[in-house]
């Protein structure tokens, strides 16, 4: 059985949502966690999972979750390179979701991010990014453990101002405007 954290990240504080527990898409229910409902700034992930006590259904879960992920070849190329069916969006989830729309964060139980770190790319890796588009983004969103939806591809990358240099977040780091 799978066992997915579901994390929120507020001025730079992570925060237990809930979990998600099952097997496969057709068992994972998605659950908040006592101590977060207990919260008084307790905010639902989404309108479609409002707070309750209450496990939602599989199907509410997958309909969520599996929206944070990307699509077409992007996903084809993630569920590849990890050695995973393109269908099994709670493996992909575990392996992508260190950095998800709306500051989530999703970690197996048993795995930890690496630490947070960025890794400045060459002005001909950028140039390749983008020129090569879908090809390479896959391969820097697994790299980068980033969650980006859409069937386009793209990664989430990070611009210095002030040295003029592009930057690929790693572990916890997140991606703050590319």
């Amino acid at each position: 059985m799978k066992e997915l954290t579901i994390n929120i990240e507020k001025t730079g504080i992570r925060t237990v949502v809930g979990t998600i527990l099952g097997n496969n898409k057709e068992d994972a229910c998605f659950s908040y966690s006592a101590d977060y409902l207990k919260q008084k700034d307790a905010k639902p992930v989404s309108i479609s999972l409002p707070l309750q006590e209450e496990p939602f259904s599989a199907d509410r879960t997958r309909c969520y979750f599996e929206g944070l992920l990307p699509e077409g070849f992007t996903r084809r190329s993630v569920a590849q390179w990890m050695h995973v069916e393109e269908a099994d969006y709670l493996s992909i989830l575990a392996g992508l979701g260190k950095e998800c729309l709306g500051a989530l964060q999703v970690t197996e139980e048993g795995h930890f991010p690496e630490p947070s770190s960025y890794e400045k790319l060459s002005d001909e890796r950028v140039l390749a990014l983008a020129r090569e588009g879908t090809t390479v983004s896959a391969e820097l969103v697994i790299k980068a453990h980033l969650s980006l939806t859409g069937a386009s591809g793209k990664v989430g990358l990070y611009y210095d101002n002030m040295k003029s240099d592009w930057y690929l977040p790693k572990g916890d780091t997140p991606a703050k405007g590319a």
